[in-house]
Order: structure tokens, then sequence, then C-alpha cells
């Protein structure tokens, strides 16, 4: 896939230089949860959970709070 480039504010550099992982990474992360927040079918939520679960990071709250709002939008009860 090739490299894309995105345009940022000049404040958020200080931010993007304070992450403690690589910004690339971090977009990828985040446009993960971004997605796995959303409505998807049962197989599509087990992808996604693998795909975090493969990450070199601990999964944080906001992972674990994802995930418990998939399992609750799609739980028969």
């Amino acid at each position: 896939m090739p490299n894309k480039t995105i345009s940022i504010p000049d404040d958020v550099v200080s931010i993007i230089d304070n992450l403690d992982v690589p910004f690339s990474r971090w977009v990828t992360e985040q446009l993960r949860r971004h997605e796995a927040q959303t409505n998807m079918s049962f197989a599509q939520q087990l992808v996604a959970d693998a795909a975090l679960a493969t990450t070199e990071r601990r999964l944080d709250s906001a992972d674990a709070l994802a995930t418990g709002q998939r399992i609750k939008r799609s739980a028969p009860w």
C-alpha cells in the first residue's frame, strides 16, 4: 500500500512529538478503534479484535470499552 500524506495544524506537532509510538502506528490504531466502534457483523468484530490483539502494545481501557460496546450491540439478549 502506498504511503499517504496528511496535513496537520502546527499546534498538533507537539502532541505528535509526545506520543510514545510512531505517529503512523497511532493513526492506524485510532482508525481501527473507530472502525471497531461502528456496527459490524460478528465475524467482522472477531477480525477487528484479532487485529487489536496482535498489536505490540498492551490494550487499554478504550479498547476494552469498544469491545464491550460491540458485544452489547450484537448480543441476543
